[in-house]
């Protein structure tokens, strides 16, 4: 802790001897030259004068930080985790001033177990063990939390999050809640070896009005193996030894509904949202570098009502969104999925895929899909719909789903994964695009917008170097910004392909914690939220 020391401050003295009131200040003090507090926490700073009976006792105080700490009457209130140095000048003699070094720091605490209740702003959290939040239980997180996760609890598996009560993550855009691991252990080599990373959250409320929001999170570093103990496997919903731990998971019984805003999704080995079940509103998030040699940016299965939209999804491993009915009809009896997405940006998908997988969107298995809008931006390959026209929980979509008035963008980047290196591989986003591929049907983007070759689309963005970055980077510049400053002619589309009665949440939102949370409108725009 950095202390200023106090210096007293003299100037020439003036008699006192006939016990008149005094008007020269000798001397000015402050009771304490550095203190620590925890937010919220407050601390009363006292004066001085010498002499004593001084005429002018007058202060004005300051402090060089008001969003650290605030000072009123030498009262000192601690606000967020950070230094500031508060200054008391006496109004008689200015150049007396005196200085207080305001130290806040987090609270901390550690957890394992059953949790519930609220977890207070700007806390570090340190997670021991397995963490469920119980039925009929909430948990609030409020804003600055800092959770941290050991890597596995005492029988060496990865310490997963179990909610099958409520919870609510409610960081700000300047104090988000962060989920995340030591810091020394945040390495991208980490994910590819399965190394000290957690094992994500299991919303697993299986009744109706089940509510899970994470506002303004940073989740990351997950993707732990299953093992015979992990409570994923125990629950029958995860299988030892197949499955790694994903980001956000809903399980085939969640029923309720899931609100993920303003994120920040990163660095998992899995996927970054998997739903197997209940209704989701996942809008204006940044998905990065998810997946290690599998993996989505946001998955769909079966008994799911979805709307994914204004999201930038950087680098997953294969698909930006892999939309599927996958499990419909299973003893769960979860009905078929519906997804609507656009307005998406999805950025070198597919390129960390070994083989001919994946590329920027895949939809299979009768899942009703709206995929319109979405600016795909050096990806592997079109999005792709086998089986197309033959629906069936075994085959294609369904055929009223629609996949159209998507934008394609090709720099001139060439792949450097030795995969793309044989001959007839694809190496250029433009050349994937244009490929023959057997999962390509006609009917999916007829009238979307697709690069014939590099550079002849004329997007702009505010700050991405897309003929620069290679497809194989798995480092997340937090400076970029892909909102887009020049937007061609169709590259956005039919808006009206999003109103399908029910399937987006518009007009209508997802209630969670008494707030409605809606999705906007589609529109002319790419890019999202910028943290």
């Amino acid at each position: 802790m950095v202390c200023i020391a106090l210096t007293g401050c003299f100037m020439a003295s003036c008699s006192d001897d006939n016990g008149e009131t005094a008007d020269v200040i000798k001397k000015f003090v402050l009771s304490q030259s550095a203190i620590t507090l925890s937010p919220e926490g407050t601390e009363t700073l006292e004066c001085t004068f010498f002499p004593q009976n001084i005429a002018d006792q007058e202060v004005t105080w300051s402090s060089s930080d008001e969003s650290v700490a605030t000072v009123s009457g030498g009262v000192v209130t601690a606000l967020t985790p950070g230094v500031a140095v508060v200054t008391a000048t006496p109004d008689a003699a200015p150049s007396l001033a005196c200085r207080c070094t305001v130290t806040v720091a987090m609270n901390t605490m550690e957890v394992s177990g059953t949790v519930e209740g609220v977890w207070e702003a700007y806390t570090t959290v340190t997670v021991k063990g397995q963490l469920e939040v119980p039925q009929g239980s909430s948990l609030t997180i409020e804003e600055g939390v800092e959770v941290l996760f050991n890597s596995a609890d005492a029988q060496g598996t990865g310490i997963e999050f179990t909610v099958n009560g409520n919870i609510y993550c409610m960081g700000t855009e300047e104090a988000p809640v962060v989920f995340s691991i030591p810091s020394a252990e945040r390495t991208f080599a980490n994910v590819l070896d399965k190394k000290n990373l957690w094992g994500g959250f299991m919303l697993n409320n299986q009744a109706d009005d089940a509510e899970a929001l994470f506002s303004h999170c940073d989740i990351e570093y997950v993707g732990s193996p299953m093992t015979e103990t992990s409570p994923s496997v125990l629950a029958g919903i995860y299988t030892a030894g197949e499955d790694y731990g994903v980001q956000i998971t809903t399980g085939p019984s969640f029923k309720g509904s899931l609100v993920v805003e303003y994120c920040t999704i990163a660095n998992g080995f899995a996927d970054g949202i998997y739903m197997q079940g209940g209704k989701g509103v996942i809008t204006h998030n940044v998905f990065a570098c998810n997946g290690a040699t599998g993996g989505e940016a946001v998955n769909v299965k079966a008994g799911t009502t979805t709307t994914v939209a204004y999201n930038v999804m950087y680098s997953p491993n294969t698909n930006g969104l892999k939309l599927s009915s996958s499990g419909q009809d299973d003893t769960a009896g979860r009905y078929q999925s519906k997804c609507v997405a656009y307005n998406n940006t999805i950025v070198n998908a597919g390129w960390r895929r070994d083989g001919v997988k994946g590329g920027c969107v895949y939809v299979e298995k009768n899942v009703l899909a709206n995929v319109f809008n979405n600016l795909m931006v050096n990806c592997k390959f079109r999005a792709m719909a086998p089986k197309w026209g033959n629906p069936g929980v075994k085959n294609g979509c369904d055929d009223k789903s629609v996949i159209d008035y998507n934008c394609y963008l090709s720099g001139s980047v060439v792949s450097d994964f030795k995969q793309d290196e044989e001959e007839g591989a694809v190496q250029t986003p433009c050349d994937g695009y244009n490929s023959s591929n057997e999962n390509y049907a006609d009917a999916v983007d007829a009238h979307s917008l697709i690069a014939q070759a590099a550079d002849d689309i004329d997007i702009a963005f505010v700050n991405f170097p897309y003929d620069s970055v290679l497809l194989s980077d798995t480092s997340y510049d937090s400076s970029w910004d892909f909102r887009v400053v020049s937007m061609i002619e169709g590259a956005t589309g039919d808006a009206s392909l999003a109103r399908l009665g029910d399937m987006d949440y518009v007009d209508s939102g997802l209630t969670v914690g008494g707030k409605v949370y809606s999705a906007d409108a589609p529109g002319v725009f790419f890019g999202a939220y910028a943290k």
